[in-house]
């Protein structure tokens, strides 16, 4: 396989706080939730060089998962708003979702940040899987049917930013001029939505937000497909991530868009030590008794079809405690998780203790190592073109990773800072044909 020409692109969550896991006198540190640890976090990845920073986002308590706790920081659209301010070239990824939210608000948010930020709006699309009880009639959508309501929304979206035709606006001596004839009506009526005027507020440099998705089941990957231009994806190993990898591009194509148009972005935990040793010990720091059978009371409560509440932890998984995929595959909420947890599950001789370790960060890669260990691993990952580049979600130290690890990755020649002066999606595929 000839070596890849175009760069590894990286997103790191803007919460400052995942990044920490193994620092106890920074989590006990009350200036953590303060707006200054944000930016501090922000410029440090900037300044490192990774392309975007990303906040996932919830609406409302999951109650299923037996903790009520607000979310750490601020909504995202405001934290990634100020944020803004004190970047200049980051990415800047907003959790918004379809089911719960009208595309006239959602387009006119992104258009305004975009214009905030001189072009780095981008939208990671929801489906939401709860916090119905928040919204509307209180109900939730079924599956297949929030996806048709999210495909009719990104519809709409694309009418009202793409209303603003070019030379509806130009700048006098007196500011910007519009030209209302340049300006078209939306005139949407469909199933889910009726929108008739154009967006009130001019396009921003990039016309339309980057669009990101992380939805894994076949819904969801189709839907990423047609739209998505980064995916965040959940690779624990390998082998997936390579799997993934090839069948989301194959999709793409087949959704007459080129594959070159879609960044698959694994998520990725890194416990990152002078040893291989130090790494180990504070990667198996969190897995005490107490903390793994707490994870086990949690997937019964999100997942009552696995049946492992009474299993103790170094017993072996039943053939009973284990669903069928049919199934799981009627399943309304967080479908594609339930498959990936059947599958670690049902590997032979498996044990609660060894299950619970293995899908303690829902699916996603954890790499374990010194920071050379670590960055060859990624860099593997990378010309195997089982990833595009990563989501960094977790870890015990972000200082090391931005200061250690990404700097191998630059003399490795996978990572390289985009030109100058480009928007978010310019940077993002300005070699896109390599």
């Amino acid at each position: 396989m000839s070596r890849r020409q175009d760069r590894m692109i990286l997103v790191a969550f803007a919460d400052p706080n995942a990044l920490y896991q193994s620092n106890p006198e920074r989590q006990r540190d009350p200036r953590r939730l303060g707006l200054a640890n944000f930016i501090a976090h922000a410029k440090l990845a900037e300044s490192a060089g990774f392309d975007a920073i990303f906040k996932p986002d919830f609406l409302g308590f999951d109650i299923s998962k037996g903790s009520v706790r607000p979310r750490p920081g601020f909504e995202p659209l405001t934290l990634l708003s100020a944020l803004s301010q004190h970047t200049s070239r980051l990415g800047l990824i907003i959790t918004e979702s379809t089911s719960f939210n009208e595309p006239y608000n959602v387009a006119r948010y992104f258009t305004s940040l975009d214009n905030i930020s001189d072009g780095r709006a981008s939208w990671n699309v929801v489906t939401s899987y709860y916090g119905e009880g928040n919204f509307g009639d209180g109900t939730l959508l079924p599956l297949a049917e929030r996806y048709r309501k999210a495909e009719e929304f990104m519809q709409v979206a694309y009418r009202l930013w793409d209303g603003w035709l070019p030379g509806s606006v130009s700048y006098g001596a007196q500011g910007p001029l519009f030209d209302a004839k340049q300006i078209r009506d939306t005139n949407f009526a469909g199933e889910f939505f009726k929108v008739k005027e154009p967006l009130d507020i001019p396009p921003g440099p990039q016309g339309r937000p980057v669009i990101v998705q992380a939805g894994a089941s076949d819904e969801g990957l189709d839907f990423a497909a047609r739209h998505a231009e980064i995916v965040f994806a959940a690779a624990p190993d390998h082998e997936t991530g390579a799997d993934f990898y090839a069948e989301l591009k194959r999709r793409t194509v087949a959704a007459g868009r080129p594959a070159a148009q879609l960044k698959i972005l694994p998520g990725l935990n890194i416990f990152v030590a002078d040893s291989q040793a130090e790494a180990e010990d504070l990667y198996q720091a969190q897995f005490t008794d107490r903390a793994l059978l707490a994870y086990r009371d949690k997937l019964v409560r999100e997942a009552p079809l696995f049946r492992i509440d009474t299993l103790e932890l170094d017993e072996r998984i039943p053939a009973e405690a284990i669903p069928g995929e049919a199934a799981l595959r009627q399943v309304e909420r967080r479908r594609s998780r339930g498959l990936l947890l059947r599958k670690y599950l049902s590997r032979p001789d498996q044990t609660l203790r060894r299950f619970l370790s293995d899908v303690f960060e829902f699916g996603h890669l954890t790499l374990i190592g010194t920071p050379s260990h670590i960055a060859g691993e990624m860099a593997a990952w990378f010309e195997a073109r089982a990833a595009d580049g990563f989501v960094l979600k977790g870890g015990n130290s972000f200082p090391r990773v931005a200061q250690e690890i990404l700097p191998i990755l630059r003399e490795k020649d996978v990572l390289r800072p985009p030109a100058a002066g480009l928007t978010f999606r310019e940077a993002l595929f300005d070699d896109a044909a390599a």
